[in-house]
């Protein structure tokens, strides 16, 4: 891989970090929202390092570290929602690094400098991406890329430079932190696999140097089942439904988190997912093409293994959450975070080809300003609880959640008829809602048979 000059490094690192600052700038005066309260505000474990300390060990350490040292630091939402702009930053340049060699090893290394840093400007834009960045609480997806992507980062500067303390240390290493952040960090030694798979390299070649990594991904599930929490979250999860339900679920799951990542559309805070009944014509259609993108990738791993990567890489970072595991919601906008890399190689490098390069570009250029305007929006969403659930209850409105969400926030901002007509809208869709029942009591003259707000769909 050929070094960038001083002045193109320079030049490309400020791009990246100007962009994600200007299309997230709006969203540092954002309150604390949602499960932020349960897992800060009213959380007394991440009030300061010595309650952090003493509530070890527990799920997800490092990542409840973060939170309590931004506590220390201020228990102000801005100073949250500052790290979590800059840990984006940070990643968006480590995607960049990490393009490159990837192109240089995937595609030719002539293409590799310049597509690689279209590829990080797509991945640092894409509006599915706010949630793991605007949302405080998102900080888990985001905040456990970083030595993640830190971690693939050292181990191909190592073996490019044959240095053993990169490869096999500090990268393991940073996998170890990048687990104690999230869990779902265990995919990070099938990823080196897979690259160095789609490279050419032979199975037993590819599995070279991942001894380390491997000992850190035999010796986590150890360390977290020993705190207890690990096991009690695993058996609630695999109650939750059967393997054929779980199919049918994720099916759902895949359809629409592609199709809020290819089509570019705008994310929604609680979509509207439900468990199909059977094998219908969408469930057998979304199944057809799952097992359609693995041919693909299996098929073009000589011709194109840009492409065959770039479908493993995004199958295998949404594995962890959407797979075997059951989950209550069945997808969620962050969780396509580490996945965005891998489409946005699907994309750039068909673009910038010989031949069509300079129309290319300017398609790229036209739709990273359409995902920056869709993602400033997005971020405008996050100014406030009720803009939130407005903006949900518009892209889901035959939910109930998002109605009693919308009824809380009406309700905390002293919007007592507003907050009556949010909670009757929920109880019309469901009528056993138990948030909406429990919050539509606490309001004044409260009682039943009132009229739901206007944009409900039952009325």
């Amino acid at each position: 891989m050929k070094p960038l000059s001083a002045p193109a490094a320079a030049l490309g690192t400020l791009g990246l970090l100007a962009v994600v600052a200007l299309v997230y700038a709006n969203s540092l005066s954002g309150p604390f929202q949602f499960d932020d309260y349960n897992v800060i505000v009213d959380n007394p474990s991440v009030h300061g390092l010595a309650a952090w300390w003493h509530s070890m060990p527990g799920i997800r350490p490092l990542l409840k570290l973060s939170y309590a040292l931004n506590w220390a630091a201020s228990p102000s939402p801005r100073g949250f929602h500052a790290l979590n702009l800059a840990v984006h930053g940070a990643n968006a340049l480590l995607v960049w690094a990490l393009a490159r060699h990837w192109l240089s090893t995937l595609a030719r290394p002539t293409l590799a400098a310049d597509a690689a840093w279209w590829l990080a400007l797509l991945f640092a834009l894409h509006p599915a991406a706010t949630e793991a960045v605007t949302y405080i609480s998102g900080r888990s997806v985001s905040l456990m890329a970083l030595p993640y992507l830190a971690s693939l980062l050292c181990f191909a500067e190592g073996q490019r430079r044959g240095n053993r303390w990169l490869s096999a240390l500090a990268s393991p290493l940073l996998f170890a932190l990048a687990l104690g952040v999230r869990e779902t960090a265990v995919t990070l030694p099938a990823a080196l696999f897979l690259l160095a798979w789609f490279g050419g390299a032979s199975p037993r070649a590819a599995l070279r140097g991942l001894g380390p990594h491997l000992a850190v991904l035999v010796l986590a599930p150890v360390a977290a089942l020993a705190t207890g929490a690990y096991g009690r979250f695993l058996h609630y999860s695999l109650g939750t439904r059967d393997a054929f339900e779980q199919l049918l679920a994720q099916a759902e799951a895949l359809r629409y988190l592609f199709a809020q990542a290819l089509l570019v559309l705008p994310p929604n805070a609680d979509p509207d997912l439900r468990i199909p009944a059977g094998l219908d014509a969408a469930t057998l259609a979304t199944l057809a093409a799952a097992v359609l993108a693995g041919i693909v990738a299996l098929l073009t791993r000589r011709r194109w293994p840009w492409l065959g990567f770039g479908i493993a890489w995004a199958a295998l970072q949404l594995a962890p959450t959407n797979s075997l595991l059951p989950r209550f919601d069945l997808a969620n906008d962050r969780h396509l975070y580490l996945a965005l890399p891998g489409l946005a190689m699907v994309l750039v490098v068909p673009a910038l080809q010989s031949g069509w390069r300079r129309a290319g570009r300017a398609g790229l250029v036209a739709l990273a300003l359409c995902m920056a305007l869709l993602a400033g929006r997005r971020n405008d969403d996050w100014r406030s609880e009720i803009a939130l659930w407005q903006a949900t209850v518009q892209q889901s409105p035959a939910k109930a959640r998002p109605w009693a969400n919308l009824g809380w926030a009406r309700q905390q901002a002293g919007d007592t008829e507003g907050a009556r007509a949010a909670y009757e809208c929920a109880l019309a869709l469901e009528p056993a809602h138990e948030q909406a029942l429990v919050n539509r009591a606490l309001l004044p003259g409260a009682g039943p048979g009132r009229t739901p707000d206007a944009a409900c769909p039952v009325r």
